[in-house]
């Protein structure tokens, strides 16, 4: 299954690189220099790792399918795939159906910042049941994170199912994606591939693929209302549902808030157009001559 889910991947097209905030775009690093460990498949489990690792460790992780699922205990640890995630899976899918855990990722301990998950694929959940609303409910399919605010790159988060979040649960925190892809992943009752409860992740140049939708034309980010009211903002001629701040810190035009990315929202950027006022003419000139010069302002010599 997993060599023909790799066929399927494919690397993040140029055009779909969505910075939705400025603050985020560097990874945190890691206050403490600690030691690496290194988990083979069939050798060892990422979990017995995790549970020897301290905070400031790094856990490197070869290539091959790890059938399980894993608490990162609130530890500050990196955890990170060797040759990137089309080649090392997380496979959450083995537990008996009875199991009332099966979420392939669970935070929810305090993780931050500087709990980094980096290269990995994540897939094969259905989610851990929780109460909601006095019902028993499952809830993040591939990663549950309570009270976490993690920082998650270059990760590929694909078939994962849940009643709610089927990628992502995200509860009181702030999660921080970077350069992820979200492909397939089944949310019941209408809920989003990310469900959020009084939580504001941040989502850097990620792709979401729904059905129906060709992999390379993943370029729309559209998050629940209750993840912040969103609209559509123009960065270029790429268009993103975000809230406005973000659509802001990004330098993007916002379009106001509920407006939909649709065919035509945003025009074809145009370099010669210096003001973005939507035409070329003596304005643009004056500005160009007004600048003229040496960049900051300083001459040679």
């Amino acid at each position: 299954m997993y060599a023909r889910m790799r066929n399927r991947i494919r690397t993040p097209h140029a055009a779909l690189v969505l910075a939705l905030t400025t603050s985020c775009l560097s990874a945190p690093a890691l206050a403490l220099e600690g030691m690496v460990h290194r988990v083979q498949s069939g050798v060892k489990t990422i979990q017995s790792a995790i549970d020897q690792a301290n905070d400031g460790d790094e856990i490197i992780v070869a290539p091959g399918i790890y059938r399980e699922q894993i608490d990162l205990l609130g530890k500050s640890i990196v955890i990170r795939g060797e040759a990137g995630a089309e080649h090392t899976l997380i496979d959450g899918g083995a537990l008996p159906e009875d199991s009332s855990n099966r979420s392939v990722v669970t935070m929810r301990s305090g993780e931050g910042p500087d709990t980094r998950l980096i290269g990995l694929t994540i897939a094969g959940g259905s989610g851990t049941a929780l109460n909601r609303r006095g019902r028993e409910r499952d809830c993040g399919g591939g990663l549950l994170l309570i009270g976490a605010s993690p920082f998650i790159e270059r990760c590929l988060i694909l078939n994962n199912e849940a009643d709610e979040g089927g990628a992502c649960f995200s509860q009181d925190g702030t999660p921080v994606f970077k350069d992820c892809w979200f492909y397939l992943n089944d949310s019941g009752a209408g809920s989003a591939e990310i469900r959020c409860l009084e939580s504001r992740p941040r989502i850097i140049a990620c792709g979401f693929h729904g059905d129906g939708i060709q992999w390379e034309d993943a370029g729309v980010i559209d998050i629940r209302d209750d993840c912040g009211v969103s609209g559509a903002c123009c960065v270029r001629d790429d268009c993103i549902m975000v809230t406005m701040t973000a659509c802001v810190d990004a330098g993007g035009s916002w379009k106001g808030e509920n407006r939909m990315c649709v065919q035509g929202t945003c025009p074809a950027y145009c370099e010669e157009d210096v003001n973005g006022d939507g035409r070329v003419n003596m304005t643009d000139v004056l500005r160009v001559l007004d600048a003229w010069g040496m960049c900051g302002g300083h001459w040679p010599g």
